[in-house]
């Protein structure tokens, strides 16, 4: 038996924590032990545990270099306590492989040194806001990780490429596909015939749904009866500008404000069109292939993860300059259908079929070897 240490630096419901769980789930649970550190309570404990997973909890933060002088502080005094306090986890749960599942995180690459056992060290991040951040998380990544896996290829040409992993996640089929499609509607009431664009994923200010909000009044005027749906949970500390987006669409007729949701795969499934409207590049865009997993038309700005992804879909999405309001509205109106409906939804093709990544042969091979060779560069 493998035993996996994973240290996720969050408790969300975000794409880190989701692709987390989905990487245990896939891990046969007859070869590989796994354990979670998180920072506090977990809103996914009770998938986690059922999945065969158990959570400890050992108080972390996430450092960003433009975070205040006393916040960086605090941060210092504190690492070299939590890296003891999850290294005593390791070495309590016998952990084979210390597996980090954030490059922003800068706590298992030393419990891994500490307890001598492998670090995988997984990039789910692009670094846009700070050249010293990326250097010194490419400098770490590359000195004290094993192996270091990006999501996406845009996340790789940050990391030196030849140094590292691309292992794109996949979308399950039987969770996420056309097939879902009617039940959303139905339980929201709206019309089957309703124009109805969406975005699923964090509110976070870089997910850019401030253009979408002001992209809305431009898609009515070309369909009256087109509605919003925006769902997905707010990211800690973002609190205020959620709340300004909220009272922006309290205002507008036609959006709908959803919050937190556990039914993504049937949301997505009604959508006519979604759309991801980032201000940054996205590492890869995890719920944007879900939506093209579930045969929706899809509208991403042109950068990062989307950029990959429409080379593999073609005219399934269509990609539109960041931040611009005309031309992300003038995509989502000329994919609005004139009419549709739930059997219409439930014939679409899925547009996105990638397999699902091993990191079963990854950790057998990690944990197998002890360690890859490393290569340095200070660059």
């Amino acid at each position: 038996m493998t035993v996996i240490l994973h240290v996720q630096p969050v408790a969300e419901r975000g794409g880190s924590d989701q692709l987390l769980l989905r990487m245990i789930r896939d891990l046969p649970s007859t070869e590989f032990e796994n354990h979670v550190v998180v920072p506090g309570p977990s809103p996914l404990a009770a998938e986690f545990e059922a999945a065969g997973a158990r959570l400890h909890v050992v108080p972390m933060r996430r450092l960003t270099l433009s975070a205040p002088l006393g916040y960086r502080v605090a941060y210092a005094l504190a690492w070299p306590v939590v890296v003891a306090r999850i290294a005593l986890v390791a070495r309590r749960v016998r952990a084979d492989v210390v597996h980090t599942n954030s490059l922003h995180s800068l706590y298992g690459w030393a419990v891994a040194r500490l307890v001598r056992r492998p670090h995988v060290w997984h990039a789910r991040e692009i670094v846009v806001q700070s050249g010293p951040a990326l250097r010194l998380e490419r400098l770490l990544a590359m000195r004290f990780a094993d192996v270091v896996v990006a999501a996406s290829n845009a996340i790789a040409a940050q990391l030196q490429p030849d140094n590292v992993r691309v292992m794109t996640d996949g979308v399950d089929a039987d969770v996420f596909g056309p097939h879902r499609a009617g039940r959303f509607r139905a339980a929201e009431g709206i019309a089957d015939d309703t124009p109805l664009c969406g975005f699923a994923g964090r509110v976070d200010t870089w997910k850019g749904l401030d253009v979408l909000l002001d992209a809305f009044p431009l898609i009515r005027a070309s369909s009256p009866t087109a509605e919003l749906v925006i769902a997905g949970g707010t990211v800690l500390g973002k609190e205020r500008y959620a709340a300004f987006l909220r009272e922006r669409v309290e205002a507008m007729p036609g959006v709908r404000w959803l919050g937190a949701r556990d039914d993504v795969p049937e949301l997505l499934a009604d959508l006519d069109v979604f759309v991801l409207p980032s201000t940054t590049p996205e590492p890869f865009g995890m719920a944007l292939v879900e939506a093209l997993a579930s045969g929706v038309p899809s509208v991403a700005t042109d950068a990062g993860g989307p950029r990959e992804i429409a080379a593999h879909v073609g005219e399934a999405l269509q990609l539109v300059p960041s931040g611009e309001a005309a031309p992300l509205a003038g995509a989502v109106t000329s994919r609005l259908p004139a009419a549709s409906s739930a059997a219409d939804r439930r014939a679409r093709p899925p547009r996105w079929t990638a397999p699902r990544p091993d990191y079963a042969g990854l950790f057998r091979d990690v944990s197998r070897r002890g360690a890859l060779t490393k290569r340095f560069d200070p660059r």
